[in-house]
């Protein structure tokens, strides 16, 4: 044990001092190897053996259909019905924010491409109606990360595939949680909007919603093509996700006729820009976790937990601080594949539903995409905006905290995760 602690730290300082994360993981786990007389033959079996699955390309898949969905008219068809569907309740594109977040959550499974996407629209047609631009940003970020909750779900596919346990479960245990999120986030919206006095859009108008409604109908299709075929049990989630990905090509090259080479081009490079360093994250992570078992880490803290604490309710309030802590310094893919195997025995311990535990740990690592240092979506937010990082940060804190009682409801009532997928998988 004494040595993995020093190889803990030795991954520490290698990732402060400039080194990439997976480089660091792998160094150390050869170096423990090493140092502990492991034949190194099992490691390297590791390291392949984590990129030996099928489901694994469906992330790519996701983050593909998410960005030719940006370079398409997608998003602007849907601010467009979400602005006339809710444009009118008192605090106006703040709804729409949420709402267009909400729908687009049903077609992409990454946050940040959601905040790139249909959030920077938002945000610039908030800001430009005159709400203020930090609290416009902070709701931005905070109805960004409604996205991989709500199916599908890339990080929930990641900790699919680290707990062994189904996507499907967990794309459907996240559907209760996203409207919680997203109706906590437009109660607030609402009384803000009031003491504010922000605009508001005309009253509802059947006829515009009618023709928003047309206009957007063919890409509000997309979770139910997405998600019918996957559940009517004529799809993987990998082949879901391939049938994504055709479906919005089709769409924006011969029905919205925007999508041309150029575009597609576009869209590919981003995709392999974001999706490279993630991919060498899971043979990196599952060296690691060779490591964590040879030292038999997962049953000592369990053991420990179990002994000191003993309460199933305070063990998973635990997990959740754990995973808010490790969400302030790295990105979910990472805490996911580092972190859920160390935590996961917990779960099993206490008889905790894995579903319940694997969305309850997917919505903390989205949380994390909020908070600094490290927040990813504050990261893109600044991108877009005037103010400073300081100020978005300032005005992101109401959210995160409306956020976390989202969390501590969900940990409380499993019913909120479990409830759907007890009604598909009897």
């Amino acid at each position: 044990m004494d040595l993995f602690a020093f190889l803990a730290v030795l991954i520490f300082l290698l990732f402060i001092l400039g080194f990439p994360l997976a480089f660091s993981m792998i160094v150390s786990s050869i170096l423990y190897c090493l140092l502990n007389d492991v034949n190194l033959g099992f490691l390297v079996l590791e390291l392949f053996s984590s990129l030996d699955t099928f489901v694994l390309i469906a992330v790519p898949l996701f983050m593909l259909a998410s960005e030719v969905m940006n370079e398409s008219t997608v998003a602007e068809r849907i601010f467009d019905f979400a602005n006339a569907l809710v444009g009118h309740i008192p605090g106006g594109l703040g709804h729409v924010n949420i709402s267009a977040n909400v729908i687009f959550s049903g077609m992409s499974g990454s946050a940040v491409a959601d905040v790139g996407g249909i959030g920077n629209l938002c945000l610039k047609s908030m800001t430009k109606e005159g709400f203020d631009e930090p609290f416009s940003a902070a709701l931005t970020g905070a109805a960004g990360i409604i996205g991989p909750i709500i199916p599908p779900s890339i990080p929930m596919v990641i900790y699919g595939m680290v707990a062994n346990e189904s996507t499907g479960k967990l794309f459907l245990g996240g559907i209760i949680p996203g409207l919680i999120m997203a109706l906590s986030l437009m109660i607030y919206v609402y009384f803000i909007a009031k003491a504010r006095n922000y605009p508001i859009g005309p009253r509802l108008n059947l006829q515009n919603l009618g023709r928003a409604l047309r206009r957007s109908f063919l890409a509000l299709l997309t979770p139910v093509i997405l998600l019918g075929s996957l559940y009517g049990g004529f799809c993987t989630v990998t082949e879901a996700a391939a049938v994504a990905v055709l479906y919005v090509l089709f769409l924006g090259t011969f029905i919205y006729r925007v999508l041309g080479p150029k575009n597609l081009y576009a869209a590919l490079k981003r995709t392999f820009i974001i999706f490279g360093p993630i991919m060498f994250l899971f043979p990196a992570a599952k060296m690691v976790g060779y490591v964590l078992n040879l030292e038999n880490v997962p049953d000592l803290i369990g053991k420990m937990l179990m002994d000191y604490v003993g309460s199933p309710l305070l063990i998973l309030l635990l997990v959740n601080a754990l995973f808010l802590f490790l969400g302030c310094f790295s990105d979910p893919i990472t805490n996911i594949l580092l972190f859920v195997p160390v935590v996961l025995p917990l779960s099993y311990a206490i008889h905790i539903d894995p579903i319940h535990f694997g969305v309850m740990i997917v919505l903390n690592c989205m949380i994390g995409l909020n908070t600094p240092p490290v927040g990813q979506v504050l990261i893109t937010l600044k991108g877009f905006v005037r103010i400073s990082y300081e100020e978005i940060i300032h005005a992101m804190w109401p959210f995160i905290l409306i956020l976390i009682i989202d969390l501590v409801i969900i940990t409380i009532f499993p019913a909120t995760v479990t409830y759907i997928p007890n009604l598909f998988y009897k």
